[in-house]
């Protein structure tokens, strides 16, 4: 999966820095403590599933700081009555990767990317 995510960067001509980490360190808060970063410089990707036939799939990108609203701005956006986190079994199958380790980069299925406008800030 690495190989895929950094092909992806390098067609995008973005910069990037790698960051060798722990996988002991995926959890958000563990990861910034030991690494040096602040959260609100730190960002989650997180899917989401709309429970409807069929599925409805999207990937959000949130500021480690902020929480992702699924149940009222996912859920309305999405136009589904249901919506939850995806489970780290659904996460790995619709991304190729594993919950902690998520990227907006490099996923194995098309999803949608909704990324939080404090992001891009």
């Amino acid at each position: 999966m690495a190989d895929a995510v950094l092909d992806q960067l390098d067609a995008l001509g973005l910069a990037y820095e790698i960051v060798p980490c722990d996988p002991d360190l995926a959890d958000t808060a563990n990861f910034c403590a030991a690494y040096g970063y602040a959260p609100e410089d730190s960002a989650n990707a997180i899917v989401v599933i709309g429970k409807s036939d069929p599925p409805k799939y999207v990937m959000c990108l949130v500021l480690s700081s902020t929480r992702l609203d699924v149940n009222r701005v996912v859920r309305k956006r999405l136009g589904v009555r249901r919506a939850s986190f995806a489970s780290a079994d659904q996460t790995k199958d619709l991304t190729g990767m594993a919950i902690g380790g998520v990227t907006v980069f490099g996923s194995t299925t098309d999803l949608p990317l909704w990324v939080d406008a404090r992001v891009m800030e």
